[in-house]
């Protein structure tokens, strides 16, 4: 009991279809060039899951050993990442799996990382492939939840969830939608 938490969701509807939209959050590579708040990331393999990070080892880009990160391929990804200004050190894990009512990733923070002010965090993406019948257009939702110490005050569990979440997803929308117009942009055969 006691301690205080958050939950919060943002959604974005975006202008592309879903297969970009997870391109983008599957390609944890990238995160440090497009998302803001992340300073580097480093990627773990994932074979002792009951365990910390630290009982993994650290994988270079995409030599095997860790997950295959594709669009339709259910993943289970470990990482570390640097966050901010304040160089904040999270892990996580995210398992993506995919589903024909919309895509969804689940992350959860590292048991390494569950001290005694973030015990801990959660938080789900999903797709929704053209919602209301809009054509060519894709709801992203992001919803979060966070259990912090009682320690803590009420203030910073609710800057978490008022400037946090929409900070974690505003890079989203451009860089998606910058990606499916080259992606729609691939030459074609008829004039």
């Amino acid at each position: 009991g006691g301690g205080g938490g958050g939950n919060g969701y943002v959604v974005i509807d975006v202008n592309a279809p879903s297969d970009v939209v997870w391109a983008c959050l599957l390609d944890f590579y990238s995160y440090p060039k497009i998302i803001p708040t992340v300073r580097d990331i480093t990627m773990y393999t994932n074979t002792h899951l009951r365990q910390s990070y630290m009982a993994e080892s650290p994988v270079e880009h995409e030599d095997g050993t860790a997950a295959i990160l594709k669009v339709g391929v259910p993943s289970v990804t470990r990482a570390s990442f640097t966050l901010s200004k304040f160089r904040l050190k999270i892990a996580a894990m995210h398992k993506y799996r995919p589903h024909p009512k919309g895509d969804y990733m689940v992350f959860t923070l590292d048991p390494a990382m569950r001290n005694f002010v973030l015990r801990n965090a959660k938080g789900v993406w999903h797709t929704q492939s053209e919602p209301d019948g809009k054509k060519g257009t894709t709801r992203v939702w992001l919803l979060c939840e966070v259990e912090i110490s009682p320690l803590l005050p009420q203030w910073i569990t609710e800057y978490a969830a008022t400037r946090a979440m929409p900070r974690a997803t505003t890079w989203l929308k451009p860089q998606v939608e910058t990606a499916a117009s080259l992606w729609l942009k691939k030459p074609r055969n008829d004039n």
